[in-house]
């Protein structure tokens, strides 16, 4: 629901013709600050590597033992003890994030307006109209590396085992575990590039519907490998929310953007 109608107070400033204000484009700087939140996460495995690997000796034929693989799992066990122990912490630390994202934002936001229409909204907007969406957001990440953290520990204990069901090497068993922790690692980098478009994202749609805004001109990324649908929208006119689903940043590591429209003369386009 709108808190305000900015086209009305756009259009008391002299307004007379459609605008469509510059977009928000999220920043690598805050992209890269959730990724280091999710290193620990994947540190905590990499350090976990000697204690697996110390007692890890493959059964021959004439040598074959059940004792080896409890210990391999009892340092797995506490190594995803101290992986909980860190997303708590994650928890913390995000929350504290979504603060600073939401200011950037809006700040942004406010700067965009002020350019394109002469409104000034410094002394209207707060967080509390997009709280909802930095608790989802929040709740989404804390899922997520969670994910990333089980995941992991699956594939260690996979690779263990059937370390031990194989008869392998050491030395193979080891880089195993490292292409586990790898695959940990690119993954949070990438959850945490398309969490961060994500959540900004949601935030253009949040104070564009709360000014009022019924439209948004869609605004393609210019990636390589694009959607073809994304690309063939470029510059087309929207409702609010529209296309349901797969709105700007809606769809995994879209990077489109939304770009208020505001229909200061007349009826608002149709899509």
């Amino acid at each position: 629901m709108a808190s305000f109608d900015l086209p009305a107070l756009a259009r008391r400033q002299g307004m007379r013709r459609d605008v469509t204000l510059r977009p928000i484009a999220p920043t690598q700087a805050n992209a890269q600050e959730l990724a280091a939140l999710y290193m620990p996460i994947v540190r905590a495995w990499e350090a976990a590597i000697p204690e697996i690997m110390a007692g890890y000796t493959p059964p021959t034929l004439d040598n074959l033992t059940t004792d080896a693989p409890a210990d391999q799992q009892a340092a797995i066990d506490r190594a995803a003890e101290e992986v909980s122990r860190l997303i708590v912490a994650f928890g913390a630390g995000i929350e504290r994030l979504a603060v600073r994202i939401e200011r950037w934002h809006r700040a942004k936001w406010i700067a965009g307006v002020k350019a394109g229409t002469e409104v000034d909204l410094s002394t209207i907007l707060t967080a509390q109209p997009v709280q909802e969406s930095l608790e989802a957001w929040i709740a989404r990440n804390v899922a997520l590396v969670t994910d990333i953290g089980n995941q992991a520990k699956g594939r260690i204990s996979d690779a263990v085992f059937r370390g031990y069901q194989q008869r392998t090497p050491s030395r193979e068993l080891a880089r195993e575990i490292r292409k586990a922790t790898g695959m940990a690692r690119a993954r949070a980098i990438r959850v945490a590039s398309d969490q961060n478009n994500k959540l900004s994202a949601a935030l253009d749609m949040e104070r564009q519907a709360e000014a009022g805004i019924e439209q948004y001109r869609w605004r393609h990324s210019g990636k390589a490998h694009p959607r073809p649908e994304h690309q063939a929208r470029n510059g087309d006119v929207f409702k609010l929310g529209q296309p349901a689903g797969d709105t700007p940043g809606q769809a995994p590591f879209c990077g489109c953007r939304a770009q208020a429209y505001l229909a200061i003369m007349g009826e608002p386009e149709s899509d």
